[in-house]
């Protein structure tokens, strides 16, 4: 029986044993020392961390200007790494990077990590940062994919649809419908691109035409999907999982795909800034953290370390980006620590991430939840094709409706009753209806957002 995982080799006349090079040959060895890594105990994975720690803060305090000053007053290269050293490093907020780019470049960047980049975040918050990486980076980005692909069990030969927002290159080969590897290391059948931005119909009839085993989408293109598609199953009968990305992954979009469509739903939590963070659990729904490229601490409001079932800011540092070293950076985003995994892993672990300040809904009383208004019992009322609920003051909230037809008042009152009842203190709903809602420049999409000072 031919094997099911196919290496990619250097040359034709080399088919046993195939003999992998360049980019796919280090990915290959990174992803195997990862499978060995993942094993380890917690505090094992720290001393390993510490040690690739050490090596960038020594670069970082030599060659960048920006942590010339605050490391040498606060971290002494000669004495060991600690937990307790670690946390006196300021937070490097998004508002640092924009402010300082150019002083957080290292003015003499190792030759040994490759070619060196030029990256921008989204900007889906209205403030997109800029920042350098390397091929070194980059190639853990993919060892970290392929570690996705080979947890969830992804056949190397099968079809592959990726609908997201595309860069240039993607979307030349969406336009001239030529396909492309997706699994680095190995021989993979077809991947195609399909732009984001196209109408939920029109992705339909594309996936149809393609019939891919495998999709990559956002949880919200996801859930519309499944809105639009009556059967998905029955109309994608190839459609063996979904990995989604980009944004929160709601239980109830996880539940749609994976109970009512039969399609199981693997999520990726990615940042450019630090590239993958954390990859489902192949156990279980929960997140192991990339422990081998990034550094993960999920903070209080008063800089502590959250305890398991705690909810906090995430603070990232990629290990291995020597070109911008982003130290302690505050991604924006929130998340929830999870317990030790049952799989026997030995990589941290959150629960859930939850998105950004500016999906927390801030109630009269003035704290602060995080909401969840149940498409498909909006749906259930009325016949709406996309909605947004937005909080426009401390005590009242838009609900901005796309919709199939005019809606009744009395349609009106059940999904005002519907909202509200998802609420624990009262607040007022007033519906407009929009022809569309448009995703944001980065091509995500929020079906809450806080528009108020505060939140």
């Amino acid at each position: 029986m031919a094997p099911r995982y196919i290496v990619s080799s250097r040359d034709g006349s080399l088919q046993w044993p195939r003999v992998p090079s360049g980019d796919a040959a280090t990915v290959l060895n990174l992803h195997a020392q990862n499978e060995a890594s993942q094993w380890l105990a917690p505090e094992a994975l720290w001393e390993r961390q510490a040690l690739q720690l050490r090596a960038l803060l020594a670069h970082s305090q030599e060659t960048v200007p920006y942590y010339r000053e605050r490391l040498a007053a606060r971290i002494d290269l000669d004495a060991a790494l600690d937990k307790a050293a670690w946390t006196e490093i300021p937070i490097l907020t998004r508002q640092d990077l924009q402010d300082n780019a150019d002083e957080l470049e290292s003015d003499a960047p190792p030759a040994g990590h490759g070619r060196v980049g030029t990256k921008q975040s989204s900007g889906s918050t209205g403030a997109p940062v800029r920042f350098k990486t390397s091929g070194v980076t980059t190639l853990f980005y993919y060892a970290n994919n392929l570690r996705h692909y080979h947890w969830h069990d992804y056949d190397p030969a099968g079809r592959y649809a990726h609908i997201s927002r595309l860069n240039a290159t993607q979307r030349e080969l969406s336009v001239s419908g030529k396909p492309v590897p997706w699994m680095m290391g190995y021989k993979t059948g077809p991947c195609y691109y399909f732009d984001i931005a196209r109408t939920a119909a029109e992705q339909q009839a594309w996936l149809q035409d393609i019939q891919p085993q495998y999709l990559t989408t956002y949880p919200s293109n996801l859930k519309n999907l499944l809105n639009h598609f009556t059967e998905l199953r029955s109309e994608l009968p190839s459609l063996r999982a979904v990995t989604t990305m980009s944004e929160a992954l709601d239980d109830e979009t996880r539940e749609l795909s994976a109970n009512g469509a039969g399609i199981p739903v693997h999520d990726i939590y990615s940042a450019q800034e630090a590239g993958i963070v954390a990859l489902q659990c192949p156990a279980g729904d929960g997140y192991h953290i990339m422990a081998e490229s990034v550094l993960v601490e999920i903070l209080d409001d008063a800089g502590a370390p959250c305890a398991t079932g705690e909810t906090g800011r995430v603070v990232v540092t990629p290990l291995h980006n020597f070109m911008t070293p982003l130290i302690r950076y505050a991604l924006g985003d929130f998340a929830e620590v999870g317990a030790p995994c049952g799989c026997g892993r030995g990589l941290p672990t959150v629960r859930r991430f939850l998105g950004r300040v500016r999906n927390m809904l801030l109630l009269p009383s003035g704290e602060k939840i995080w909401p969840s208004f149940g498409s498909r019992g909006l749906t259930a009322i009325a016949p709406i094709r996309q909605h947004q609920i937005v909080q426009i003051s401390k005590t009242a909230l838009e609900a901005r409706l796309v919709v199939a037809r005019e809606l009744s008042d009395g349609e009106e009152k059940a999904l005002a009753l519907h909202i509200t009842a998802r609420l624990p203190e009262p607040m007022s709903v007033a519906f407009v209806y929009p022809e569309a809602i448009s995703r944001s420049a980065s091509g995500k999409f929020e079906d809450f957002v806080s528009e108020i000072d505060g939140a």
